[in-house]
């Protein structure tokens, strides 16, 4: 159903301060700027990690998972008995949202 893992997501205050903490201190490649969400290539590892300026504290990081067949995989996991987020688009991401039993929240992303 999930070809992998495509990015951690993590809040920060200010994305432009967070953009060079996370170039200069952790020495990370920033690899796509989205404006109000900038992602970072972590090593020679295919998941990257991406800031996204917004509120901050607990249960901010949400694992987005990639699916090469977006409407099926939404299809089954209402199958399934899951509440699941409409489909939306951003201009280049279609995505949808889902909660785990204890209100995790997950996002399927295809592009």
């Amino acid at each position: 159903m999930f070809a992998k893992l495509d990015t951690v997501i993590l809040n920060v205050k200010d994305i432009e301060a967070a953009r060079q903490w996370y170039s200069e201190v952790l020495e990370l490649e920033d690899i796509y700027d989205g404006g109000n969400h900038v992602v970072f290539k972590v090593g020679q590892g295919e998941t990257p990690i991406t800031i996204i300026e917004g509120e901050t504290g607990l249960s901010t990081v949400k694992p987005i998972l990639f699916s090469d067949a977006i409407e099926e995989t939404q299809l089954k996991l209402k199958g399934k008995g899951v509440e699941v987020g409409e489909l939306d688009h951003d201009g280049t991401v279609t995505f949808f949202t889902f909660d785990d039993p204890d209100g995790n929240r997950f996002e399927v992303c295809h592009f």
